[in-house]
């Protein structure tokens, strides 16, 4: 029996897991003024997941060859195989902006991609408030470029998916922004 997970589905996933997490977190912030860390851990955890794929899946848009660490070592085989090392995410944004010509910044995407490392190699260490507004920065960003970079290349049927995510992730950011003004 064959499995087969798709990249779209993966970024799908990852973009709804931080909903996932970040509804009851707002819910308990909001009605008792606490927070649950283990739930900001995840949250920067797939969210850092979903920006590099969705930096992987555009350039693969492009060229498979591009989401190759090494383009010199990219062959077909390696690339339907999956037996390859993969473009970072800074390097695939470089990519994005100079090979591609796309001009995002993505400055809070690479903020929580720096939480991510900091969780996963030592110690994130930042200001609570700080954080929450990269992660709200961070999901701005991701729907702007889904719906700039991405949305046009999806298959009709993963659209209204994506769309009603999208969505989740406004309505969560502007929760986050409210949160943040409710600590100061």
């Amino acid at each position: 029996m064959k499995y087969e997970l798709y990249l779209l589905n993966n970024i799908h996933d990852s973009i709804d897991m931080v909903n996932v997490e970040l509804d009851p977190f707002l819910d308990l912030i909001m009605r008792e003024n606490h927070y649950d860390t283990i739930c900001i851990k995840h949250v920067i955890i797939n969210l850092a997941n979903c920006c590099e794929l969705l930096v992987k899946f555009r350039l693969e848009e492009e060229h498979w060859a591009f989401i190759f660490s090494d383009m010199n070592k990219a062959s077909f085989e390696s690339y339907k195989n999956g037996d390859f090392v993969s473009v970072d995410f800074k390097a695939g944004i470089s990519r994005i902006q100079n090979i591609i010509g796309i001009k995002y910044d993505f400055s809070a995407c690479k903020h929580i991609y720096q939480y991510r490392n900091n969780l996963m190699h030592y110690t994130l260490n930042n200001t609570f408030e700080c954080i929450l507004k990269d992660i709200s920065g961070a999901m701005c960003e991701i729907v702007e470029f889904i719906n700039n970079e991405i949305v046009n290349l999806l298959p009709t049927e993963a659209t209204e998916d994506f769309a009603e995510s999208m969505n989740e992730y406004i309505k969560n950011a502007k929760g986050i922004d409210e949160t943040v003004k409710k600590l100061h």
